[in-house]
């Protein structure tokens, strides 16, 4: 979920320190739980891997802000993790690779090299993951659960925000494209000689939609290139545009259904009305229950602990 993304840091253990301690500079402590230097440089090292060349670009105050926000993710992270604790909350191997499997079908062959361009091994990546999922654990417990939306609430929203359930205009269009105007008007005197338009598309059309006939399907505002989309947008149904050009070639369009703005009644809307509702309310109890941990955790940072140090 959203909130665990955001706190989520890659903590790795220092390799040669005797007990994991041995000549390890404190740059925080949190109720009782300590962050490293070298915790704190190996983030640093991922997040510019993420930002890539306009790492190289900050000042020194925008290399401070990210410092800073590195730090106080990473205090985040244990004040959360201790709550954790507190909960005898846990996440089982079994859960954990099961969401390993289901993270790895999604990117195929490319998962590994999506790790290697962010600079971090796949056991890291892993106990990055287990540290996630705990946190979505503890903020579902002890936040999430207790969250209701009654039907009452939606129907208010329903009549305080009718845009949320409004569905734009869209069209349902075809289109012949082709490579140069010589082509595009032959097209064009074809079709003003009566010939389907489907049929033409299939036979002369460059577009990956030929195939079809040139159907796009239905389409919303802003989804073609200028000027198609004011065209789509006041052409009457049926009707069959001039040759135009774009920067992907010289279009012919025809609309062939037209359907308006409409809103959808309460019923078909009541979902998505209460899936939002449960979200903002998410969202604000969270920030209010991690304020309260925060105000309740014993956090000490060690003055001037990173800035000179790092990369």
């Amino acid at each position: 979920m959203l909130c665990a993304a955001l706190l989520a840091v890659v903590i790795l253990p220092c390799p040669g320190c005797k007990n994991g301690t041995l000549d390890r500079q404190l740059v925080a402590t949190v109720t009782g739980d300590q962050i490293y230097l070298d915790e704190f440089e190996r983030e640093l090292k991922v997040r510019k891997a993420r930002l890539a060349a306009d790492f190289f670009t900050f000042s020194p105050e925008q290399l401070a802000v990210v410092e800073s926000e590195i730090l106080e993710a990473m205090i985040t992270e244990k004040i959360i993790l201790h709550r954790a604790g507190q909960l005898n909350l846990t996440v089982s191997s079994t859960e954990l690779e099961r969401k390993i499997i289901d993270i790895r079908g999604d990117y195929g062959t490319s998962f590994f090299d999506l790790l290697a361009g962010q600079n971090v091994s796949y056991e890291d990546w892993r106990e990055n993951l287990r540290r996630e999922m705990l946190i979505d654990k503890v903020v579902e417990t002890d936040v999430n659960a207790s969250i209701r939306v009654s039907e009452d609430e939606a129907e208010d929203y329903f009549n305080d925000h009718r845009d949320f359930c409004k569905n734009e205009a869209r069209v349902r269009a075809s289109q012949i494209v082709l490579r140069d105007m010589d082509q595009a008007q032959d097209a064009s005197d074809r079709l003003e000689r009566g010939e389907d338009f489907a049929k033409v598309a299939a036979e002369v059309s460059i577009g990956p939609e030929a195939a079809l006939g040139g159907d796009l399907g239905f389409i919303g505002r802003e989804t073609m290139p200028e000027p198609l989309d004011a065209i789509l947008f006041s052409l009457p149904e049926g009707k069959i545009s001039p040759v135009t050009q774009t920067a992907y070639g010289y279009h012919i369009v025809k609309v062939t259904r037209i359907q308006p703005a409409r809103t959808k009644p309460f019923a078909k809307c009541k979902q998505d009305i209460m899936a939002e509702i449960r979200a903002r309310k998410e969202d604000a109890a969270f920030n209010a229950w991690l304020d309260a941990l925060k105000l309740k955790a014993e956090v000490k940072r060690e003055a001037n602990a990173y800035g000179k140090k790092t990369p």
